[in-house]
């Protein structure tokens, strides 16, 4: 008998029978992993590597009404760390370039994270700074900025955009749908620590661009009509102020400025309250502005004639326990006399004519009842309270705008309804939205919203208010050569909290038209809280006279209003270039006006009097030799010295 396996054989045996099982185990895992499995864990590897994301589209740009880039989106990137191969010392270097503290750096230098972001959104000059340093675990994602090349310029009404490009606010939020587009997927790669992996030095994306959004806005206009705002409220130690233009006849805004500016470069540096459109979110009392739709209603309804006398009762008028006073103790005025000097009481006992009821719908017909409709985000309004609730204190102090309120926007809406004979126009601030291939999506157009009253009416209306200017309260909105119609208003704020009104707060407004017989412009100009004057006619007025002085002399008004000359031709409410001979307009008036206007207006009008141009810097045109006004060069040479915008 053979002896058996020793114990060491056996041991063999089961260590060479366990390896061949392993083996063959493994052998049908990786059969079973190449073949059924297969294209399952090719999927899980892609999805942990690869990746469909949503880039942000191209964003379309922003520009005025004559092409000026207000808003575009430019290259910019946003700027990570790799704690792990990042070295402190080079952070001091690292904070220099992107102005970042250098506490910041450290901190985020010193997480536990594999990868934080250092900084987003960071403009082109700080990345080539970092550049310079190649420091190592300091990384850049290549992504589009939205810029603003005039800084504050129109900051609430272009509004802004988050931080992946999303519209927040004024024409940016109200048209973001065509200005983002629509989103490109792209396939990206990605490491284990979910890092864009490069190929070729690039990270490849792949952007659609949105569309061209053309405001209404003439850039120009907006410029002028800030500078004498913020002069006007810094001079009277204001605390803000306002200004709206528009066309009437078409409804079209030209200029919206408010004070203090917002810069949607910079949201850091404003609060809520500046980045706010107040023009249509805030409200006011219009004061004795509101007079003109009382006079509008009276004659429309044939309950006063301008030339009829009315007793202004010494300047006190009691009305049951309440006592109503004028600022002068006005006799016997003529009904043209009482809007030429404002009598509250007078303009009252007009309201008492009309009765609640007829001065609520003429006053609902003006709009005041209902939002305008502007095509612009988080408008508001206040309805009127119902006529059947009106004592009769209401009908008085509501006839000279007082225990009322309303938008800025309504008002001037309501105003341009007096200039263009009568027609309650919708307003907008966007003409026409155009693709990239140059196809008009969404044009804005003129819309009548109703027919406020007959356009007789508005005639005699406008020559009331031309009166107000020429020898009352509005002295001081008067234009050379130029008819003006146009009121002021001053009106009590109500103590928060209180509700009584405030003896020392006023709102001081001034709303005109021009040229009087053929109106093209209708300006706004409120003033909140002066403290150094406080009355419309001393406070706006002023406001309205220089910005309307830059817009008769850019549009050529003056040689519109010289019984020799044709007027300039409106295209569809557009203020044209000066379609009248040079030769004459520099017989009639000197040299012409370049202040105010970019390189490009400035050249095309150059052209078209044969001057040869010397330009120096950029921006718009601060001075000019000739200068406006004076006798023409005889070398045919303009001089002109252009500044960027300030602020």
């Amino acid at each position: 008998m053979s002896p058996g396996p020793s114990l060491i054989e056996q041991r063999l045996r089961v260590l060479a029978w366990l390896a061949t099982c392993v083996f063959a185990l493994c052998f049908l895992r990786a059969v079973s992993l190449t073949i059924w499995w297969s294209d399952f864990l090719q999927a899980r590897g892609r999805s942990q590597h690869v990746q469909r994301v949503r880039m942000p589209p191209e964003r379309g740009p922003i520009v005025d009404r004559n092409g000026q880039l207000l808003a575009i989106s430019v290259s910019s990137g946003d700027v990570y760390l790799q704690p792990k191969k990042f070295d402190p010392r080079n952070a001091a270097n690292v904070a220099h370039a992107l102005n970042l503290p250098v506490e910041e750096v450290l901190r985020r230098a010193t997480s536990s994270a594999s990868f934080v972001w250092l900084k987003r959104n960071v403009a082109a000059e700080e990345l080539d700074r970092l550049s310079q340093f190649n420091v190592p675990g300091v990384g850049v994602e290549p992504v589009r900025r939205r810029t603003y090349p005039f800084g504050h310029l129109a900051g609430q009404l272009l509004g802004t955009v988050g931080v992946d490009l999303q519209g927040l606010g004024g024409v940016e939020a109200a048209y973001d749908r065509f200005l983002r587009a629509s989103e490109a997927p792209e396939r990206v790669e990605r490491d284990a620590y979910g890092r864009r992996l490069r190929r070729d030095g690039q990270v490849r994306t792949r952007l659609q661009p949105g569309a061209r959004v053309e405001l209404t806005i003439d850039a120009s206009l907006q410029r002028v009509t800030e500078q004498h705002l913020r002069a006007a409220v810094e001079q009277t130690h204001a605390k803000q102020g306002l200004s709206i233009i528009v066309d009437p006849h078409t409804g079209e805004v030209l200029a919206m400025a408010h004070y203090p500016f917002f810069d949607p470069n910079d949201r850091s540096q404003a609060t809520a309250d500046h980045a706010r459109i107040r023009a249509i979110t805030d409200v006011f009392e219009p004061g004795s502005t509101f007079k003109a739709f009382v006079a509008a209603a009276g004659i429309d309804q044939h309950v006063v004639r301008p030339e009829e006398r009315l007793y202004c009762e010494g300047g006190r008028y009691q009305v049951g326990k309440h006592t109503v006073r004028d600022h002068e103790g006005y006799g016997w005025l003529t009904f043209a006399d009482v809007i030429r000097h404002s009598s509250n009481i007078c303009t009252a006992k007009v309201g008492e004519r009309l009765g609640p009821r007829r001065l609520y719908e003429a006053l609902q017909g003006f709009g005041f009842h209902r939002i305008t409709d502007i095509d612009l985000p988080g408008e508001k309004a206040y309805p009127l309270r119902p006529w059947e609730k009106w004592a009769r204190i209401h009908l008085v102090t509501t006839s000279f705008g007082q225990g009322v309120v309303v938008t800025p926007m309504q008002l001037v809406t309501a105003y341009a309804a007096l200039a263009n004979g009568g027609k309650l126009m919708r307003p907008y601030v966007v003409r026409r939205v155009v693709a990239p291939d140059g196809s008009v999506v969404l044009e804005n157009r003129p819309h009548v919203v109703r027919e406020v009253v007959s356009e007789e009416t508005t005639r005699e209306v406008t020559r009331l208010l031309e009166l107000v200017v020429e020898g009352g309260t509005g002295k001081k909105a008067r234009l050379e050569g130029i008819k003006v119609a146009g009121k002021t208003g001053t009106a009590q704020k109500v103590e928060p909290g209180t509700g009584r009104y405030s003896p020392r707060d006023r709102v001081a407004s001034f709303i005109g038209y021009f040229p009087a017989e053929a109106p093209r412009y209708v300006i706004l100009v409120v003033i909140d809280t002066p403290r150094t004057a406080t009355y419309g006619g001393l406070v706006a007025a002023p406001v309205f006279k220089e910005i309307g002085e830059f817009v008769a002399d850019r549009f050529g008004l003056r040689l519109a209003t010289a019984p020799s000359l044709p007027p300039p031709v409106l295209t569809s409410g557009t203020p044209s270039l000066r379609t009248v001979s040079w030769a004459r307009e520099e017989t009639l008036l000197g040299m012409p006006s370049f202040l105010g206007l970019s390189l490009r207006e400035a050249l095309h009008q150059a052209r078209l009097g044969g001057w040869e141009v010397e330009a120096e810097g950029w921006g718009f045109v601060t001075a000019q030799d000739p200068p406006p006004g004076a006798t023409s060069a005889p070398d045919r040479k303009l001089r002109l010295r252009l500044e960027p915008p300030v602020g």
